[in-house]
């Protein structure tokens, strides 16, 4: 058997397994409760901390000093049915029997942490902004399904935390225009994922629902630094209309240094799995994981009493190259695999395709100010289409189009403190995946099938021309519910 290979797809898989910092994809929701309570919509406004990431040029226009701190919590439902397929592996009297799976849903839904922390000022120069933040990009840091369910061969956990920090200057001519920038520092502290594989290496042996020689293989690791940087403006013709353009223009890499680890799920079936380089022990492998660029612009309508803002209505559009995320390295450095204590397999680098897709979202939002400089209303929508062609949807993102609103209110007190509150709603229809049309395969890197995969002495006749069963046929629906909270304190105005 080639369990050494078994290892090589673990690894690829893990790349996948990391959320959070603009919109789908890896990410969910928006950064910050008053931008959250607009659906988003926010790059022409950009007035808060949270300009850092979203468009850095709205802090040229920074009147003092600004603390901000907020919070989002989120319950996020994924839920996955595989469809009936016929299970091949466990002929009964010759024939496969049917096997009808029961929906699986995310078995960690709550999340209670995506935090925000920052500062700005003008340092009193009059038109000049500056600032610093930590944050967590908001995202489905967990998922957890059973492991003993139809989805097992997709993935059966992941977990993963962003933290990112920033530094961001900006500059205004006069009311006219705005430029900002903003160097970021992404950290991955935590990585892990992990996914069953069937490391069976007879010729033809195919077992979409559970086999003996199943496996849990797992990768833990982290990213301590990767950079990153962010370009903004605004352009003001008239006092009732503000025009804002952002992009994030670095084509950054997370690089994570992760462990692998293999436990056999019946370990009287295949013993133990031993991982060395150039003969000492070692289980150390590097993800690499891309990340999109992208571009925002907004356009915003103010409505005047005077130069006093009554209400606001702004039309966000934003392009990701989630493209540039069509397939995930892995690079084991050389890393060696034994088996049963005699058979060894080198490791060399792996590529696993995703074939996700650029996506564009359209943002709608605006504030009224009920009670001037007292009690503020926003709300806002919002859509986002498909990053993962149905064919290759997993239970590891929500990879459909996503339909959303929020609501949210500020209450303004007069030491000067600002608390907003957001609820956003994210929710991908419903859609389903056959077999014909399915694109993710059972791992069975044992197996002597290779490509085109027609063979009919080393591939399963039930099989051919794909390279294993397909794993990721079904129903899918996601919905996401997030509260935002913020506590604004400026001064010195």
């Amino acid at each position: 058997m080639k369990p050494l290979t078994v290892l090589t797809t673990l690894l690829g898989a893990a790349a996948v397994a990391a959320p959070a910092l603009a919109v789908g994809g890896y990410y969910s929701g928006a950064l910050g409760a008053r931008a959250a309570g607009r659906g988003g919509a926010f790059v022409a406004r950009a007035d808060d901390v949270t300009a850092v990431s979203i468009n850095p040029a709205g802090l040229a226009n920074v009147d003092g000093t600004i603390f901000e701190a907020g919070n989002q919590f989120s319950y996020n439902g994924y839920d996955f049915t595989r469809a009936t397929t016929l299970d091949t592996g466990n002929l009964q009297n010759g024939v496969a029997p049917s096997v009808a799976f029961g929906k699986v849903g995310n078995g960690t839904p709550w999340q209670v942490a995506d935090p925000f922390l920052g500062a700005a000022s003008n340092l009193g120069l009059r038109n000049w902004g500056f600032a610093i933040a930590a944050f967590a990009p908001p995202g489905i840091s967990r998922e957890q399904y059973p492991l003993e369910a139809g989805q097992r061969f997709m993935m059966a956990s992941r977990e993963a935390i962003i933290l990112d920090y920033a530094v961001s200057a900006a500059w205004k001519f006069r009311d006219l225009f705005g430029v900002g920038a903003t160097l970021e520092w992404i950290s991955v502290p935590r990585l892990v994922y992990s996914l069953v594989i069937n490391a069976n290496p007879a010729p033809g042996a195919a077992s979409p629902v559970s086999s003996m020689y199943d496996i849990l293989a797992t990768t833990s690791g982290s990213d301590p630094f990767a950079f990153n940087a962010i370009l903004g403006g605004w352009f003001r013709p008239t006092p009732s209309f503000e025009l804002g353009l952002a992009g994030q223009v670095v084509p950054a890499n997370i690089v994570t240094h992760s462990t692998l680890s293999v436990t056999a799920i019946d370990p009287s079936v295949l013993g133990d799995v031993t991982l060395s380089r150039q003969g000492a022990p070692a289980n150390d492998v590097t993800v690499k994981l891309p990340l999109p660029l992208l571009v925002r612009a907004g356009a915003r309508y103010r409505h005047l009493a005077g130069t006093r803002e009554v209400y606001d209505l702004e039309l966000d559009v934003e392009y990701e190259t989630w493209s540039r995320a069509n397939q995930f390295t892995v690079d084991t450095n050389g890393l060696e695999a034994t088996a049963a204590g005699n058979q060894t397999v080198k490791l060399g680098q792996i590529t696993v395709a995703k074939q996700w897709r650029d996506t564009v979202s359209v943002k709608l939002g605006g504030d009224f100010a009920l009670v001037p400089d007292r009690f503020t209303l926003r709300a806002g929508a919002y859509y986002e289409t498909a990053v993962a062609p149905d064919g290759y949807a997993n239970v590891d993102f929500p990879g459909g189009q996503q339909i959303g609103a929020a609501v949210g209110t500020s209450v303004f007190l007069q030491s000067g403190l600002e608390i907003a509150l957001a609820y956003q709603l994210r929710f991908q229809p419903s859609f389903g995946v056959s077999e014909a049309n399915a694109r993710v395969y059972q791992q069975v890197p044992a197996s002597p099938c290779v490509s085109p995969y027609t063979d009919p002495n080393t591939c399963n006749a039930n099989y051919l021309g794909q390279p294993s069963p397909a794993v990721n046929a079904g129903t899918y629906a996601a919905t996401s519910h997030l509260v935002s909270l913020a506590v604004v304190y400026r001064f010195g105005r």
